[in-house]
C-alpha cells in the first residue's frame, strides 16, 4: 500500500489539518485512548479578559509609577525602580503560567496547559485541590503537586472538570479536596 492509498483518521489536538496517517497495530490503542480521557478547556472569553484586566492594570500604572520615580517621589534611587520593574515582570511570568486547558487519559496522565507551558504528571502526583474561594466555582482552582503549585483556570461547575477531578481522585485517594 502507498502512501497516497492509506486511509487517514482525524485525531484531536492541535496539529497540520489534523490528520495523521494509521500506525500498523496502534489504531484500537489510539481510539481506546482518546475515548477514556477527558479534556476541559476554560472558555476563550474568560482566559481573554483576565489577560485584558492583567494589561490595563499594567499599562495603567506604569505611568504613575514613572511619573512618581521622575518627581523624586523615590528620591531618584535606582534600586526602587528594579524592585518595581521586578514586581511586574514576575506578576506576567506567573499570569502566564495560569492553566487553562487540563486532559486526564484513563491511566491518569494529566496534561496542564498554559500560555507558557504544558506540564505533564500523573494523579498520584496530585496532593492537594482547592476549589474557588468564589461562590458557583468561579475563578482558580489550585493544584498542589509534588514540587509545585497550578492554578487552572475555571468559571462555574462544569461536567468535564468535575470528571476530571473525579478521575484523580479515584487514582489517588490519599488526594485533599477543598471546596470541591
Amino acid at each position: 500500500m502507498t502512501l497516497s492509498e492509506k486511509p487517514l483518521h482525524r485525531i484531536s489536538g492541535p496539529n497540520a489539518g489534523g490528520f495523521s496517517e494509521p500506525s500498523d497495530g496502534g489504531n484500537d490503542l489510539m481510539d481506546q485512548e482518546t475515548e477514556s480521557s477527558h479534556v476541559f478547556q476554560a472558555p476563550a472569553a474568560y482566559v481573554i479578559l483576565f489577560y485584558l484586566l492583567l494589561l490595563a492594570w499594567t499599562v495603567g500604572t506604569v505611568p504613575l509609577v514613572y511619573l512618581k520615580f521622575r518627581q523624586g517621589g523615590f528620591l531618584g534611587d535606582w534600586l526602587y525602580a528594579v524592585m518595581i520593574g521586578f514586581f511586574y515582570l514576575y506578576t506576567w511570568f506567573w499570569s502566564l503560567g495560569l492553566f487553562y486547558r487540563i486532559a486526564m487519559d484513563g491511566e491518569g496522565r494529566i496534561v496542564l496547559r498554559s500560555l507558557r507551558r504544558n506540564l505533564e504528571v500523573t494523579a498520584k502526583q496530585v496532593r492537594t485541590i482547592e476549589g474557588s474561594r468564589f461562590p458557583a466555582g468561579f475563578g482558580f482552582i489550585k493544584m498542589k503537586l509534588s514540587r509545585e503549585s497550578g492554578y487552572l483556570f475555571c468559571h462555574g461547575k462544569n461536567r468535564e472538570l468535575e470528571e476530571i477531578l473525579l478521575g484523580i481522585r479515584k487514582m489517588n485517594p490519599l488526594v485533599r479536596t477543598i471546596r470541591i
